[in-house]
């Protein structure tokens, strides 16, 4: 009898364990032919060391590249002469995406126009992705990109199942010049690691009715920052 328990117990963490693997399955998203990754829970938070405590907070908003001096508010382009990657403050081989790679994600993977849109989860409005491979949670809907916040509206509930089978939201955090900030719930402006010039570096804009990886901006402007990791 043990020794049939024992043969129970080892089937049944086989089974856990391909369960598992499915199930992260879900989490990658292809930024080039040849580099899946996952991403962070969440923003970037304000003091730039770690992450929102939920997807849909907004958190910190950086002048580009401020990964050795997080509290850089000057608005002066001079003053942010190259880029520091956000992710070596944090372990785990977290790092920003390159504008290319955005570029793949929303425009160039395979069918890339149904897997990202715009949302609203508990009023926040923001940008819906969905990974390489989803599977619909039963009672949630997704309506392809389109206008308007309201194409996908998910309460907590809905969203908990939607973050759960591997989807990322990105919130429109607005933007901050200064201190001041502008757009909130409006519009949202997601760093990449490129430079534009010695002034400017690219950039991911998203509202209710545009989706564009050209614009590029000033770096002092501050923007949020989702970083991701390589799936080997």
């Amino acid at each position: 009898m043990n020794h049939l328990k024992y043969i129970a117990a080892v089937l049944l963490l086989s089974c856990m364990a391909c369960d598992h693997s499915q199930k992260k399955e879900g989490h990658f998203f292809s930024v080039s032919d040849t580099t899946r990754v996952e991403f962070a829970s969440g923003n970037l938070a304000e003091e730039g060391l770690g992450f929102v405590a939920k997807s849909t907070d907004y958190g910190g908003l950086f002048g580009w590249g401020t990964g050795e001096d997080l509290k850089n508010y000057s608005e002066d382009y001079h003053d942010y002469p190259e880029f520091h990657e956000w992710g070596e403050n944090l372990e785990g081989g977290w790092r920003t995406l390159t504008i290319e790679e955005w570029r793949y994600l929303l425009f160039e993977r395979p069918d890339a126009d149904n897997k990202c849109s715009t949302a609203t989860i508990d009023s926040v409005n923001g940008l819906l992705l969905l990974p390489d491979y989803f599977v619909l949670p039963t009672g949630c809907e997704f309506k392809r990109r389109g206008h308007g916040w309201g194409i996908n509206v998910y309460n907590q509930f809905q969203w908990r199942q939607m973050d759960s089978a591997g989807a990322v939201f990105l919130p429109c955090s607005g933007f901050r010049w200064g201190r001041d900030i502008y757009g909130l719930n409006c519009e949202g402006i997601y760093w990449s690691s490129t430079s534009t010039d010695s002034c400017c570096a690219h950039s991911m804009y998203f509202s209710s009715d545009t989706l564009d990886t050209d614009p590029d901006g000033e770096r002092h402007f501050g923007h949020s920052v989702r970083l991701v990791r390589v799936v080997e």
